[in-house]
This record gives C-alpha cells, sequence and structure tokens, in this order.
C-alpha cells in the first residue's frame, strides 16, 4: 500500500514543484515506485517529464467527479515516463476550471461527499506504487481539498522571504475539519525552508522564530539554494540528473531521510548511485 504524500502551499513561488519532483526522483532512484500527479494548471512538474498539452487529452472531471469501480478505469490517467520507477498523472491548464466542475458536481450530488472520490479513486492503484507524490495549485480550492482528503501526509515548503502564517493557519484548520467531518487521519508532517540563502544572520533568526512558532511541525532540515536548481528548472532536468552533487540535492536526500520514508536496504541503491556504481 502506498503512502500518498501532498506539497501544499498557497503561495507560489517557494518550491513547490521542485520538491515534489526531487523528492520523487530520489525515492524512485532508491527503487521505490513511484506516481506523481501535477494538479497545478502550471504544469511545472508535468513539463519536467516531457508532457505537453497538445499530448494530453485526460478526463480530470471522470477522475474527481466519479467513483471508479475498476483499478484499470484509474491506471488509464497515468503515463510513464523516461525515468526509472516514476510514472505521472499530468496537468493541463484545463485543471483551472475543473475546480468550478467540482463544486457545480457537489451541488448536483445532493451532498453526496465528492471531496473524498479521489481518495477512492487512488485506493484502486495504491497496491501498483510505493509512494504516490502530489503537486497542488497555490490556489486553495475545491481542487487542493480533493487532494487533501486523498494524502496521507502534508508537506509545506516555505520561504523566508515569501511566507504566510495566515496562510499556514489556514491550512492546518482545512487539515483538522476535514478530519472531523470524514473521519479521516491525515498527517501534517511538517513545514521546511527552501531557497536558504547561506546560513546567514537573518536564515538564523527566522529559523529559531520558525521553530518557536511552530514548534515539531518545523522541520529542521532546509533547502539551501543554488544555481543547479534552477538551471535544471530551465533544462527540464530532474535535479539529481542535472548535479546529483549539488548542495541541494544533498538537502534534499537529508529531508527524505528525515521524514522517514527510506529504509536501509533503498539507502543503499541510492548511496550506489551518488557514487556513480549504476
Amino acid at each position: 500500500m502506498s503512502e500518498v504524500i501532498s506539497f501544499i502551499n498557497e503561495k507560489g513561488g517557494v518550491g513547490k514543484s521542485t520538491s515534489a519532483i526531487t523528492i520523487a526522483q530520489i525515492l524512485a532512484i532508491s527503487g521505490y515506485n513511484v506516481l506523481l500527479i501535477d494538479l497545478d494548471p502550471q504544469m511545472n512538474t508535468t513539463k519536467m517529464f516531457g508532457q505537453t498539452d497538445e499530448v494530453l487529452d485526460i478526463n480530470y472531471e471522470h477522475l474527481f467527479c466519479t467513483k471508479q469501480l475498476r483499478k484499470s478505469s484509474v491506471l488509464e490517467f497515468i503515463s510513464s515516463t523516461d525515468y526509472k520507477n516514476i510514472s505521472i498523472l499530468s496537468a493541463s491548464r484545463e485543471l483551472s476550471t475543473l475546480v468550478y466542475t467540482i463544486y457545480d458536481r457537489s451541488k448536483e450530488a445532493g451532498g453526496t461527499n465528492i471531496e473524498l472520490y479521489l481518495r477512492h479513486n487512488l485506493s484502486l492503484i495504491k497496491d501498483d506504487f510505493d509512494y504516490i507524490i502530489i503537486d497542488n495549485s497555490p490556489f486553495k480550492s475545491y481542487l487542493t481539498t480533493c487532494a487533501i482528503c486523498a494524502s496521507d501526509k502534508i508537506v509545506t515548503p516555505i520561504c523566508v522571504d515569501n511566507f504566510s502564517y495566515d496562510g499556514l493557519m489556514s491550512l492546518f484548520d482545512t487539515i483538522e475539519d476535514l478530519n472531523s467531518k470524514y473521519s479521516l487521519a491525515i498527517e501534517f508532517a511538517g513545514i521546511f525552508m527552501t531557497r536558504v540563502a547561506g546560513r546567514t544572520t537573518l536564515y538564523k533568526q527566522m529559523f529559531e522564530s520558525y521553530e518557536n512558532m511552530f514548534g515539531e511541525k518545523f522541520l529542521p532540515v532546509s533547502i539551501r539554494n543554488c544555481i543547479a536548481v534552477s538551471e535544471s528548472n530551465t533544462t527540464f532536468e530532474p535535479l539529481l540528473t542535472y548535479d546529483k552533487r549539488c548542495t541541494a540535492a544533498q538537502d534534499y536526500i537529508e529531508l527524505v531521510n528525515y521524514l522517514g520514508l527510506m529504509d536501509n536496504k533503498h539507502y543503499r541503491e541510492l548511496a550506489k548511485y551518488l557514487k556513480g556504481e549504476r
């Protein structure tokens, strides 16, 4: 049974897509079978894996607004990629209007819990993947609510210069409300800082401030800013493919370990890759 992890922040430009892609790649290199779901109409994750609007023909309404009966009906939405152990459920700009479709369908359904349909549909394919990672839109919507309901864990990347306390509090409240409403056990797994420009005095002050503010919800692993991240996004190459030895790649590996996503057996596979043995 796979674990579903959503990356969510109501602000853009915090490295959300980079984080989802890089953690998915680390897990895949380690030998886990990973499904990436791109729910951001900006399609950054989708483009990274060579998918475009022109070749996509996905009936998202069918996935989000209809309870599927068979695994095969859900697998039809998923494509393979050129990267071993990584499959993708691609985004398109149509996701922008899907938000309104979900809302309309929820009203038509006469109170049916349509927010749980994605959770149900993903449950049909959970045995096919070790991890399902969802890259969400920065805009709070019914689409995000569906993703939260489908998730086991929520992780939030933040930037020092692009931080919203109110947005995080709202996310915590949403998770609590959905857990209560639907008897779920969605876990908020933590907040981590991205694009950290060195261990400056400002960084240390903000780190201590967030630690005091959020306690154990604030993860002690920060992702350092490095040119390789920008260049890998520009060339549409996942970070470890572009530069597996860069500081950000090292930090993401540390984050994966801190979150407890990898056992020793799989870490040995990752170590071989980092040493160039495969």
